[in-house]
């Protein structure tokens, strides 16, 4: 029975790390392109999209949650 609510554990926070991501990587576009709209109109060129500052950071946030590093640097 436990390992039941552990994996519905470990679903509910791979779930809200993703969307966490994804919402801080909202947030950080939509303030480099407040900062440095030449960033948003680059990007939007090479992909040939339309997306805003705050589209183009969710976007990068949610994949960038899939790779994260398991690895650790100890001082």
């Amino acid at each position: 029975m436990s390992t039941v609510s552990d994996l519905i554990a470990v679903i509910a926070l791979l779930f809200i790390g993703t969307l966490s991501s994804t919402l801080m990587g909202g947030v950080v576009g939509w303030i480099v392109e407040l900062a440095f709209p030449f960033v948003n109109t680059t990007l939007n060129q090479i992909a040939q999209t339309q997306l805003t500052g705050f589209e183009t950071g969710a976007v990068l946030g949610f994949f960038g949650s899939f790779f994260r590093s398991s690895l650790s640097t100890k001082s």
